[in-house]
């Protein structure tokens, strides 16, 4: 801005020497006054979640809006955020029990579906597995359980409480 200022105040004084006559007197009306004023402005970012119809949405009345100046004869400069498409059946989130078993306890049926899950085995040394009547954490309601060395196969029944540590992720079988 120092640079402008100067550029002004030199162009103020050889408006100054040019109006003026060879004995110093002017029949010109006197030099503008010129103001100069700086401006700073200041911007805040604020980082929203939408949902993709607040989006979808949003686009539309930025469309609109530019649309509206162009009609006017106005050139919009506008971004317009890319929404995320419209998801396919193939994309969406699956519903009901899920069909893969990280390390946890789930209930057959409800977390997890019922059927034959594989693994690859342990992600270290032990993968420890068991099958139970509830989530008690009791020894009676161990139906069955087992430690693995290697790849493993297990069938869970709806109701079951399954338990799972130190294994690669179950699938369901196929």
């Amino acid at each position: 801005m120092a640079g402008t200022t100067a550029a002004a105040v030199a162009a103020i004084v050889v408006v100054g020497v040019l109006v003026a006559d060879d004995d110093g007197s002017s029949d010109a009306e006197p030099a503008p006054i010129v103001t100069i004023t700086e401006t700073e402005t200041e911007t805040e970012t604020e980082t929203v979640e939408l949902t993709d119809q607040e989006i979808i949405d949003r686009s539309l009345e930025i469309i609109e809006s530019a649309e509206a100046d162009l009609d006017a004869g106005l050139v919009p400069d506008v971004t317009v955020p890319a929404a995320d498409p419209a998801p396919t059946e193939e994309e969406e989130e699956p519903v009901g029990p899920s069909t893969s078993i990280g390390s946890g306890t789930y209930l057959v049926g409800e977390d997890v579906k019922a059927g034959s899950y594989k693994t690859s085995g342990p992600t270290d040394d032990m993968c420890y597995w068991a099958r139970n009547k509830n989530d008690s954490g009791e020894l009676e309601a161990i139906i069955a359980n087992g430690i693995l060395e290697g790849p493993g196969r297990v069938t869970l029944n709806k109701g079951e409480v399954f338990e799972t540590s130190g294994c690669e992720v179950w699938e369901l079988a196929k």
